[in-house]
Formats: C-alpha cells, sequence, structure tokens
C-alpha cells in the first residue's frame, strides 16, 4: 500500500494506447522516481494521479480512497510543478508565490507565514523582490517549485525538474530535492536523465513499451538486474598474480594505473577473500573500492530483456 495506488491503470488517447494495465505503489515518505525515455507515458501517469486526466479502465487512488472522492483533499495536500513555467513572469517572486497561496485557499496570516520558510527552502530570500522574468533559469526552476510548495503538501509532484537546465543549476535542483524530502515531503519524480534520479530517488519504476516493467528500492534494482560489480585493489609491492589465483569468484580481470580491478557477482565476498589474502602475503593495502552499477546499465539491462522477449514471441 502506498500514498498513491494505480490499480491496472489503461489509458487511451482514442485509439493511441499510452500506458496499458500500470499497478504501481508509491509510498509516503519517499523520492520516487518514474524514468523512461522522452514520449513514454511519464507525465500521463502524473495527470493521472492528480486527476487531470481520467482513466480508460483501472483506478488511482490516493490515501486508500478513489481519486474522485479526494478531490478536495488533493488540492490541499498535493503540489505539482509541470515542465512549463506556472509562474506570472511580470510579478515577482513573493508575489508569484503569495498568489499561488490564494489560489490554494490559504489564509493571508497563514500565506505569509509559510512565505518566509518557502523563500528560505528555495534559497531566493534574496530575490524576493525581483521580477520573475529577470531571474536565471535555476531560479525560476526554483520559483515554480516554491508556488507548488506555498500550501506545505504532504506530496510534491516535479515533471522532469532538471529538464533545460546546465550541469550548475541541475546540480541546485537536485539539492532542493533533497531538502525537500528532509522536510518529510513524499516526492515523486519523471525524468529521462537516469544520473538525476540515481542521485536523489530511493524508489523508481521503469516505464517502457506502455508498461511498468520494474519497480522497487533503487538499491534492490541495481544489484538484482545488473552486471558485476567492479573492485578496484592497490596494493605494495603488488603481487597481483597472486591475489588473483587465491581468489574462487570472479568474472574477469584487468590491472589498469597499477591497480587490480576484478569484476564479480559476489563483490562482498571476493572483497573479503583478497583482504585475507593481502594478510597471509604481507602486501600493503593503498586503496581499494567497489564500484558499483549505475541506473543507466540497470535500464539498458532491464529494457534489452524485455525487447529480446518481444522479438522471441514475435517469432514464434
Amino acid at each position: 500500500m502506498g500514498i498513491f495506488e494505480l490499480k491496472g491503470v489503461t489509458k487511451r488517447f482514442k485509439d493511441n494506447l499510452v500506458l496499458d494495465n500500470i499497478n504501481l505503489a508509491i509510498p509516503e515518505g519517499s523520492v520516487f522516481g518514474l524514468l523512461g525515455i522522452n514520449g513514454c507515458g511519464k507525465t500521463t501517469i502524473l495527470k493521472l494521479l492528480v486527476g487531470f486526466y481520467k482513466t480508460t479502465k483501472g483506478e488511482v487512488l490516493y490515501d486508500n480512497k478513489k481519486l474522485n472522492k479526494t478531490q478536495d483533499k488533493l488540492r490541499e495536500e498535493i503540489g505539482f510543478t509541470t515542465q512549463d513555467s506556472a509562474f506570472y513572469p511580470k510579478l515577482t517572486v513573493e508575489e508569484n508565490i503569495r498568489y499561488f497561496g490564494a489560489l490554494y485557499g490559504l489564509k493571508k496570516q497563514t500565506i505569509e507565514n509559510n512565505l518566509e520558510r518557502i523563500l528560505k527552502l528555495v534559497e531566493l530570500e534574496d530575490v524576493r523582490s525581483k521580477t520573475a522574468e529577470y531571474l536565471s533559469g535555476g531560479m525560476q526552476r526554483r520559483l515554480d517549485m516554491a508556488c507548488s510548495l506555498i500550501h506545505v503538501p504532504r506530496v510534491v509532484i516535479l515533471d522532469e525538474p532538471t529538464e533545460d537546465l546546465d550541469p550548475v543549476l541541475r546540480k541546485e535542483i537536485l539539492h532542493l530535492i533533497r531538502k525537500i524530502k528532509e522536510i518529510g515531503t513524499t516526492v515523486i519524480i519523471t525524468s529521462h536523465r537516469l544520473d538525476d534520479i540515481e542521485q536523489v530517488c530511493d524508489r523508481v519504476a521503469i516505464l517502457h513499451n506502455k508498461k511498468i516493467i520494474r519497480a522497487g528500492a533503487l538499491n534492490q534494482l541495481k544489484k538484482q538486474y545488473s552486471e558485476d560489480e567492479e573492485i578496484h585493489i592497490q596494493t605494495f609491492p603488488g603481487d597481483y598474480k597472486t591475489i588473483i589465483k587465491n581468489i574462487d569468484s570472479y568474472d574477469e580481470y584487468y590491472i589498469e594505473n597499477n591497480k587490480l580491478v576484478i569484476k564479480t557477482k559476489k563483490a562482498e565476498r571476493v572483497l573479503h577473500e583478497i583482504l585475507h589474502i593481502i594478510e597471509n602475503t604481507g602486501e600493503k593495502l593503498l586503496y581499494v573500492d567497489v564500484q558499483r552499477p549505475t541506473l543507466e546499465e540497470v535500464f539498458q539491462s532491464l529494457t534489452k530483456d524485455v525487447n529480446a522477449q518481444r522479438g522471441f514471441l514475435r517469432k514464434q
């Protein structure tokens, strides 16, 4: 059970099938990433969550209740930042935030109380009186997020929050997402930038060919569906042949920049063996690091498997 649940959700636009039998639970308190290539249906899922779209089949639950019975609650508890800017360029930062507070139905005093906290959270205190159209791209993105946070939502939904931002501005937005999680808000993000998802999300769902092909804790998915882990180790004087000779479980190894690199599916066990060998041979350990697979490798592995299965089925 999650704060949001999709049960058997299918979505069509006339004859165009966009989502096919989606089952998904989003836990409260998580930073949940919906990932997939552009145009795969991520934004459609977000619009179903907030009631902008209706399902063709299946149902969406919020807090264990059908969406059509929780519209007032949704308005009070959800903040939604779309890919398109929602702020008004001719208004100042604080005028925009106050305006959105009024749209959410907040009393004037509540808006003023929340305003200071939100300005500090998104780090726009120093430009509060600046007209929005003159802000940098990163500041404008943070202003959009501030407008979605003024009512202190239980859930904030961010559709491609780092799209079209340079690396420095992307880093700022990812930092802000971590801060939002720290105050106890559930965050739902869509992105086709897997490195961004990997930096901030603790749970993910992979959308491919109109279906959720995998969902779960990020670390578990990386461990279960990706290729070998790599152990990078450097010793002195560097008798790597003796180390390799005494290891039981590895797929391949090579020496690069005077470091031994071992690929294995059993990194913890192999590392324990290596440390034991080093201790017995008198080698001095200078450096050790275990490099785990990236989310991009998981995504490529899973989508490749799905496509291979579809190809096999077509041949039968």
